[in-house]
């Protein structure tokens, strides 16, 4: 098991994205012990993607991985915003 694998997020964060990145995430959280989104080429992201982060974080936790955003970006940063949530705390809320 490796310790930390870095995913690459698209440009385009968003709906029709969501089920190969979310296939992604589990296969990196299978495997890893932390899973690092590089989000530096995020354009565009919907809510569709935030629920998939905040969802993958919760995975990741349950799991005892962690999940992390790097390299935010405005278009990022403003779907996480609109969601009600801080781009920049944890991806899993408290509860």
């Amino acid at each position: 098991m490796s310790e930390v694998r870095t995913l690459r997020m698209p440009a385009h964060c968003d709906l029709r994205s969501v089920q190969s990145l979310r296939d992604e995430m589990l296969a990196a959280l299978d495997d890893t012990t932390a899973v690092t989104l590089d989000c530096g080429a995020v354009e565009r992201a919907d809510m569709a993607f935030v629920q998939l982060v905040l969802s993958a974080g919760r995975s990741a936790a349950r799991r005892g991985s962690f999940l992390a955003l790097a390299n935010r970006t405005p278009g990022l940063d403003v779907a996480f915003h609109r969601a009600g949530f801080d781009p920049s705390a944890p991806p899993i809320p408290a509860l």
